[in-house]
């Protein structure tokens, strides 16, 4: 199913059409289709002892089907020596953001990465909340398409916009 980018204000939490698969393992549907499973998706990505753990201070905001935004106030540990957002981070939150839009689809498949470029526009600064906004562009039968876009909370400035591309296993 293909779905088209919407506005980019936050969206209320609304069931996924579909059974979860629990990050955890277990009954495929003992969590339900809900935003909880998606607040389970997530915290198990983050509460990895491995590189993830960078994003423990992200917060979900909101979530429907194919899109899901999550805000992250820029701190000293997110930062490169200017003092600004850096740009691995960048890569990072679209890497994450947007497999957790895909697993909040129907299919709920978070796939593997064969690709993903960003275009970096403006800096953010520390103390400046980022919202970043990932919407599923296209979702087939072995590959799926996301655009994720990073925004100054305060202004709505565009800091960076990414795409990623996922094969679907």
């Amino acid at each position: 199913a293909t779905l088209r980018p919407g506005p980019s204000r936050p969206v209320p939490l609304r069931p996924v059409p579909s059974r979860w698969r629990s990050p955890r393992g277990g009954d495929p549907g003992a969590m339900g289709p809900t935003a909880e499973a998606l607040r389970e998706a997530m915290r198990y990505m983050l509460e990895s002892q491995g590189f993830d753990r960078v994003l423990r201070k992200m917060r979900l905001v909101s979530a429907a089907p194919g899109k899901v935004v999550c805000e992250l106030k820029v701190e000293e540990e997110h930062t490169n020596r200017g003092g600004t957002l850096h740009g691995g981070l960048t890569a990072t939150l679209v890497d994450v953001v947007s497999t957790a839009a895909l697993l909040y689809t129907e299919r709920a498949a978070p796939g593997v990465s064969v690709d993903m470029n960003i275009t970096y526009t403006t800096a953010a600064k520390i103390g400046e909340e980022v919202l970043i906004t990932a919407q599923i562009l296209k979702q087939g039968r072995n590959m799926a398409f996301a655009s994720v876009d990073l925004t100054n909370k305060a202004t709505g400035k565009l800091i960076a916009q990414g795409r990623h591309t996922k094969y679907l296993n």
